[in-house]
C-alpha cells in the first residue's frame, strides 16, 4: 500500500487554518482567561482610595514641616530640666538691661511630684509704663517656662524732670551719661518724644548758654559840650528827677515833660500808675504743673515671677523643698 498522497492546495489551506484555530482556542484558554481571572481579583476602587490617603498624608506632612521649620522664628517656652537657675539669671539681666534700676529676690525651689517651682520677687523702675508692659510681655515670651503673677504698678516721678536732672548730672558724671543713653534709647525704641535739651546731652551737642547782659555804655559828648559841667540829676524814691538847679522840676517815669513860663521843666506825675504788687502778680503767672499718668511718669513694678521646672532626669536634687501631698482619708 503506497501512502504517496499529495494534499492540493486547498487542504493545505484548510490545515493552516485550523491550526490556526487550534492556536487561538489554547491560547483564549490558557492566556487570556487565566490573565482575565487574575485582574479580576483586584479592587481598583480600594487601590484608588490607597492613593487618596497617600495624598492627604503628603499634604498634612508638608504642612507639619512647615510649621518645624517655623518654631525658630515663634518664640515658645520649655520645661528645663532642675537645676536651670543660672541661665533664668542671666535671661533676666539682659531682659531688665534698659530699665533704670530692678532687684531680684529668689525663694528656694519647692518639688511636688516632677514639678520645681522657683518663685522670684522682683522690683524695676522703668521709663515709662509702654516700656515696662515691654519688660513683662518679653518675660512671658521667654524660652523659659514662667508664670507672672501678683504684679503692682505705681506711678513716680516725672519722666520729663527725671530725663532733665539725669542729662544735667550727665555732663560731669560718665555713668550718669551711660543710664542717660539707656534710657533715651527705650524712649525712641518706643516711638515717644525726648526734650530736646537731653537730646543735646545725649547727642553730645554744645548747649546754648544765654548771653551775659553788658553793662551800659555812655555815648560821647558832642564837641562843643566838651569840658562844660553838665547839671546833674537827683533820682526820687518814686522814680522821679529833680534838676538841682532850680530844685523845682519833678520827672516821674511814664509822664510827658513840660515847659513853664518861668523856665522851670516839669514832667507831671501819671494819673494812675500801678503799684509794684499788682505787677509782680501780673508778670509772675503760675503755671499748673502737668497731671502725672503712667505715659509721662516713672513706672514702679512689683511683682511675681515662678518659674518652672522638672525633677525627671535632673542630675541632683540638692536644695530642694520637697512638698508634702496629703492622701485623701478612705
Amino acid at each position: 500500500m503506497k501512502l504517496n498522497y499529495s494534499f492540493s492546495k486547498r487542504e493545505i489551506a484548510l490545515i493552516l487554518i485550523l491550526i490556526l484555530v487550534l492556536v487561538g482556542l489554547l491560547y483564549y484558554r490558557f492566556v487570556y482567561l487565566n490573565i482575565s481571572g487574575q485582574v479580576d481579583q483586584y479592587d481598583t476602587a480600594d487601590l484608588e482610595a490607597q492613593i487618596q490617603l497617600e495624598q492627604l498624608q503628603l499634604i498634612e506632612w508638608e504642612k507639619m514641616q512647615a510649621e518645624i521649620d517655623e518654631i525658630g522664628k515663634v518664640s515658645t517656652s520649655s520645661l528645663e530640666t532642675y537645676d536651670n537657675q543660672k541661665s533664668e539669671i542671666n535671661l533676666l539681666n539682659d531682659i531688665f538691661e534698659p530699665v533704670i534700676r530692678y532687684n531680684f529676690s529668689f525663694e528656694k525651689p519647692v518639688a511636688t511630684g516632677d514639678t520645681v517651682r522657683r518663685n522670684v520677687k522682683v522690683d524695676f523702675t522703668a521709663i515709662d509704663y509702654k516700656s515696662a508692659l515691654e519688660i513683662i510681655t518679653q518675660l512671658h515670651n521667654s524660652r523659659y517656662r514662667v508664670l507672672i503673677h501678683d504684679i503692682n504698678v505705681t506711678s513716680g516721678d516725672l519722666t520729663a524732670d527725671y530725663l532733665a536732672a539725669l542729662a544735667t548730672e550727665a555732663l560731669t558724671d560718665q555713668k550718669a551719661m551711660t543710664q542717660l543713653k539707656k534710657q533715651v534709647n527705650a524712649l525712641m525704641a518706643s516711638n515717644l518724644e525726648v526734650d530736646p535739651y537731653v537730646m543735646k546731652v545725649y547727642n553730645g551737642e554744645p548747649l546754648t548758654e544765654a548771653p551775659e547782659t553788658e553793662p551800659p555804655t555812655e555815648e560821647p559828648l558832642p564837641e562843643e559840650l566838651e569840658g562844660q559841667e553838665m547839671p546833674q540829676e537827683t533820682v526820687l524814691a518814686g522814680g522821679g528827677v529833680i534838676e538841682d538847679e532850680s530844685g523845682e522840676a519833678v520827672m516821674e517815669e511814664g509822664g510827658t515833660v513840660e515847659t513853664l513860663e518861668d523856665g522851670t521843666i516839669v514832667a507831671p506825675r501819671p494819673a494812675e500808675t500801678e503799684t509794684a504788687s499788682e505787677t509782680e502778680s501780673e508778670s509772675e503767672t503760675e503755671t499748673e504743673p502737668p497731671v502725672k499718668t503712667l505715659e509721662n511718669c516713672l513706672v514702679n513694678v512689683s511683682m511675681t515671677m515662678t518659674f518652672y521646672e522638672t525633677a525627671y532626669g535632673a542630675e541632683s536634687l540638692d536644695g530642694l523643698i520637697i512638698a508634702e501631698t496629703k492622701e485623701p482619708a478612705a
